[in-house]
């Protein structure tokens, strides 16, 4: 292994650790030779396990921690003689390389063996952060300069997807695949809003941010009564018809849409979706909500078919969003570097397609 690398990993792990075991000094050479050994034998084990170390391995820093955590343990009783002397005994090296090895791949990988399923150290899951953490920098720079009311109002719907695209892939690294599924209903939800707003501009936005304050009746001023009480019967709405309500107040923003001949029949997602464009999405929407009841057509999926559905819905919301993200950034004046986020889409692709092509 390169001796560069090495000490790179140690240079920056070792001092932390020294700080978090108050003041506890572990041998530099001692820890690289153990950190050597163990890499080696934990991506033998792995590789043994039928797991792509390029894939699911833990990243480096971590295996040091790991090395010196169990060191530690191991020779918190005894004093400094002692411990110089077990680093130099053999069987005890041979010890800590098996149990930190194994140790590792149990608590890190065993789920990964098992089940097939991404883990935090994953590339698919990192590609996705560094992206979104990357638009969300942004829009918080570009919000914070923004001075028009109804774009601060789409840069938060912004990023409210974009932290629901990270809460989803949390989930997935958990083993919480048909939860990840029930969030990427309501993001497929959102992204539907969005396209609609950024397509149709203010004065849908605006007509969007006054239905959103009909969403608590008992709450609302006199004059946004007023408002409530046209629009209803503008539409024809049966206040007594707890779904109509409903249906109007989820979707009667959209008659602010030009040249749009709405009635409280298609008052509905179905038509939103098919506003927004994603219309074809529609079936994939429906498997969604099934697994929101936990139908029982979903409780028969493998974990790597539900793993595959939430990647792929992902990867594709994200491909959406971020498109319509860097249009609405360059048409609000912010600076976008358009180059990183389609090498980073492009690497997000390779990678997914990577990740199951595996047998």
């Amino acid at each position: 292994m390169d001796e560069r690398f090495v000490n790179e990993i140690l240079d920056y792990t070792l001092p932390k650790l020294r700080a978090e075991y108050g003041g506890y000094t572990f041998p530099r050479s001692f820890v690289s030779d153990m950190f050597v050994k163990v890499l080696e034998r934990y991506r033998a084990r792995l590789t043994a396990g039928g797991i792509n170390p390029a894939l699911y391995g833990v990243p480096a820093p971590d295996i040091v921690k790991y090395i010196c955590g169990y060191h530690y343990a191991y020779t918190c009783n005894t004093d400094d003689a002692g411990r110089i002397a077990l680093t130099r005994d053999e069987a005890y090296r041979s010890r800590l390389v098996t149990d930190v090895a194994e140790s590792i791949f149990i608590l890190e990988n065993i789920k990964t063996s098992a089940k097939r399923i991404i883990n935090e150290y994953n590339p698919v899951y990192c590609r996705f952060n560094i992206l979104l953490d990357y638009l969300l920098a942004v829009g918080l720079k570009g919000s914070s300069a923004c001075t028009e009311r109804t774009s601060k109002a789409v840069y938060k719907l912004f990023e409210t997807a974009f932290l629901k695209l990270k809460g989803i892939m949390m989930l997935a690294a958990k083993g919480l695949e048909k939860e990840a599924i029930v969030v990427w209903r309501s993001l497929h939800e959102l992204e539907c809003v969005i396209s609609v707003l950024c397509k149709y501009g203010k004065d849908v936005v605006e007509e969007f941010e006054t239905f959103d304050r009909f969403s608590d009746p008992d709450r609302m001023d006199e004059k946004t009564r007023a408002d409530y009480d046209e629009k209803t019967k503008k539409f024809g709405i049966n206040l007594k018809n707890a779904n109509e309500v409903d249906h109007f107040e989820n979707y009667g923003w959209m008659g602010a849409v030009p040249d749009l001949q709405l009635t409280k029949w298609n008052l509905n997602f179905r038509y939103l979706e098919d506003l927004a464009g994603l219309g074809d999405k529609y079936k994939e929407y429906q498997v969604a909500c099934d697994a929101s009841h936990m139908n029982a057509k979903i409780l028969k999926w493998n974990k790597r078919k539900v793993l595959e559905f939430v990647i792929k819905r992902c990867f594709n919301s994200d491909l959406f969003l971020v498109t319509k993200y860097t249009e609405f950034l360059i048409s609000n004046g912010a600076a976008i570097d358009q180059k990183f986020v389609g090498k980073m889409i492009g690497d997000l692709k390779n990678i997914i397609d990577i990740f199951f092509e595996e047998k």
